[in-house]
């Protein structure tokens, strides 16, 4: 049975849908790393189709050993969505350039076949990996992973199927420069699925909302520290680290499901982030989860908090939802707990703890209780609200 046309098919499909709705929209590492993948599983796809219609010999080897890397580059993808952002690439890069060397200069002999197998064993490793990362990525973005993961746990039955296959046949010693067509024919089942698995998983990845404005880069911390150390020279004690957290995050999404929980998110995200003003550093941790360094007195940061919790639990009358979303604050000054960021951030988790143990959409300041305060504060909002 061909599997060619079909495997061209579903290959092209997936590029383009790749490289048009993932990194088109939201370029990254990550999603050029994907669509990496997906290139190389096209353009080997047509090799296959040349090399039928063709007597290049060597262009089935050239084929399998760039289609069999892809699995690399999706695992070097995962790792930088994984914010381990050069981790893998030397691996992969050198992987891509010795595959199809290899099998292309085996491909005249009776090892070829042996070689093919083992490289398939390489890329089924790679595909294991790709399922680390994938679990590691489940608080972010839960049931996303699941067509991925699947698809990926198949995998090794298929690199295992290729070795006994090839282990029998040298038992046998009837080892031959092409005895993989029985390969080819149960690997070419099972291809297409699990192009059309991967690309489902990652574009639901590559588009999950990532608010442009908040610093997810990794120098929060270093612009925060320099500004406080600049702080603490000049005496000013006019700053504040607020640490803000949707309320019941998990029970929203078990109750909700994963697409209603998307959209209190994001909703939760624009909110946090027009409410905080133009020069505060802000860095985005998870997707329910600020911090950020707000340089205001300690009453115009009360009135700023009190502002921002007013306007995370405002509905929007065009787009009701079947929750009132809330959130907790913990803040922290330099007043009270110090000019080190990793103090502050502390603090501001401690106070942020506190507030949620006594009900959330509340806030609560380090190193002050004003339970009172705090009290009235939510009871108004929700009056307001209601």
């Amino acid at each position: 049975m061909n599997t060619t046309v079909p495997f061209i098919a579903v290959a092209t499909v997936a590029c383009i849908v790749m490289l048009g709705l993932g990194f088109l929209p939201r370029p990254s590492y990550a999603a050029a790393h994907w669509s990496l993948a997906f290139v190389l599983a096209m353009s080997a796809s047509y090799a296959y189709l040349y090399a039928e219609t063709t007597t290049y010999w060597f262009l089935p080897a050239y084929a399998s050993g760039i289609f069999l890397p892809a699995n690399a580059f999706l695992w070097t993808g995962l790792r930088m969505f994984n914010e381990r952002r050069r981790s893998g690439w030397t691996l992969a890069t050198t992987y891509l350039v010795a595959s199809p060397t290899i099998l292309i200069l085996l491909y005249p002999t009776n090892y070829y076949s042996i070689a093919f197998r083992l490289d398939f064993l390489v890329s089924c490793i790679f595909a294991v990996l790709c399922i680390v990362e994938l679990l590691n990525l489940y608080p972010r973005v839960h049931e996303a992973i699941l067509p991925m993961v699947v698809a990926a746990a198949i995998f090794p039955v298929f690199a295992l199927y290729g070795l006994v296959d090839g282990l029998l046949r040298w038992m046998h010693g009837n080892p031959s420069a092409d005895d993989l067509a029985s390969v080819r024919a149960v690997n070419g089942v099972g291809t297409g699925v699990y192009i059309v698995c991967v690309l489902v998983t990652l574009l639901l990845i590559v588009r999950q909302p990532r608010p442009a404005s908040a610093r997810n880069d990794g120098t929060f911390e270093a612009v925060a520290r320099n500004r406080l150390e600049r702080a603490q020279k000049a005496g000013d004690d006019w700053w504040s680290l607020v640490d803000i957290r949707l309320d019941d995050p998990e029970d929203i999404r078990t109750a909700l499901g994963g697409g209603a929980f998307e959209e209190i998110a994001e909703r939760f995200c624009t909110a946090v982030l027009a409410g905080l003003p133009a020069d505060a550093d802000i860095e985005q941790r998870g997707e329910t989860r600020f911090v950020a360094l707000v340089p205001r007195s300690s009453e115009a940061a009360r009135r700023l908090i009190v502002s921002l919790l007013e306007r995370i639990g405002e509905p929007d009358p065009d787009h009701p939802l079947p929750v009132r979303t809330s959130a907790s604050i913990g803040w922290a000054t330099v007043a009270s707990t110090g000019y080190d960021l990793d103090e502050l951030l502390r603090a501001a988790s401690d106070a942020n703890a506190a507030a949620r143990q006594m009900g959330g959409d509340r806030w609560e300041r380090a190193g002050k209780p004003d339970a009172a305060v705090t009290s009235s504060i939510a009871t108004a909002s929700s009056r307001k609200r209601a």
